[in-house]
C-alpha cells in the first residue's frame, strides 16, 4: 500500500478556503470550516494505516538482520510513538527494549503489530483531557499560538457575537489555517507524502481550530 497525503491535504485545502462557488450554497462558514475539519479523520486515518505499514514492513526487516544499527531500535519506537495508541506503543516498546533474545523480540513484536490500534487526533480528543498527556497537550498548544486561536477568541469576545464578527474572525482563521499549511507543499506545489513529524504537527492544528470552533 503506497501511502499519499493528497487526499487529507484536499479536505484541509478545502477546509482553508471559501470560495465564491462554495457561498453560493454554504450560509455558514463557521460550521463549513468545522464540517471540512471534521472530514479529515477518514483521510487522516487512512494515510496514518498505510504509513503504519511501511513502518510494520522497515521493523520486521530490521529484526531479521543479525547485526541492527545503533539506535535503530530507537528510531523504531520513536516512528511507532506517532503512529499507536499509547497502550499499544507501550507494549511494543517493551520488546523493543535493548538485550532482549532476537528470535522472542521478533515473535513478540509480530504478535503486538498483528492487533495494535493506530490513533489518529479523533482518537485522542475523544478521551478527557486529563488522559490526552502532556506531550499531546503542548503540540495542541503550540499549533493553537501559530494559528493565533488566542487573539481571534479575543476579537470574538470584544463585542456581541454577531454572524457579521464570527464571519470575520473565521475568515481569519481559514488564512492563519493557510499559512500553517505551507509547511505540507514542496516547489512543485501539493506533496503527495509528508513525514510523520509534520503530520503529528498537522494534526494538532486541526485539533487546535476544532477547540476554537466548539468552544461556547
Amino acid at each position: 500500500m503506497s501511502a499519499t497525503a493528497l487526499p487529507l491535504l484536499a479536505r484541509l485545502g478545502e477546509a482553508a478556503s471559501f470560495p465564491q462557488a462554495v457561498r453560493n450554497y454554504e450560509t455558514d462558514p463557521w460550521s463549513y470550516l468545522r464540517r471540512k475539519l471534521e472530514e479529515c479523520a477518514g483521510p487522516l486515518r487512512e494515510y496514518k494505516r498505510a504509513l503504519y505499514e511501511e513502518a510494520c514492513a522497515r521493523l520486521h526487516e530490521d529484526l531479521r538482520d543479525s547485526f541492527l544499527k545503533p539506535g535503530a531500535l530507537m528510531d523504531h519506537k520513536e516512528t511507532f510513538e506517532k503512529l499507536l495508541t499509547p497502550g499499544d506503543y507501550a507494549d511494543l516498546s517493551f520488546h523493543l527494549e535493548p538485550g532482549v533474545e532476537p528470535t522472542a523480540r521478533r515473535e513478540a513484536v509480530k504478535q503486538v503489530l498483528a492487533q495494535a490500534r493506530i490513533k489518529t487526533l479523533f482518537d485522542t480528543e475523544a478521551l478527557p483531557p486529563e488522559r490526552r498527556g502532556k506531550p499531546w497537550q503542548a503540540l495542541v498548544a503550540e499549533a493553537g499560538s501559530r494559528l493565533e486561536l488566542d487573539r481571534l477568541k479575543e476579537m470574538l469576545d470584544r463585542a456581541p457575537r454577531t454572524e457579521r464578527r464570527r464571519a470575520y474572525v473565521v475568515r481569519r482563521a481559514r488564512r492563519n489555517l493557510a499559512e500553517f499549511l505551507t509547511v505540507t507543499r514542496g516547489e512543485a506545489g501539493m506533496r503527495d507524502e509528508i513525514t510523520l513529524f509534520v503530520l503529528t504537527r498537522v494534526e494538532a492544528a486541526i485539533a487546535a481550530l476544532l477547540r476554537f470552533l466548539n468552544a461556547p
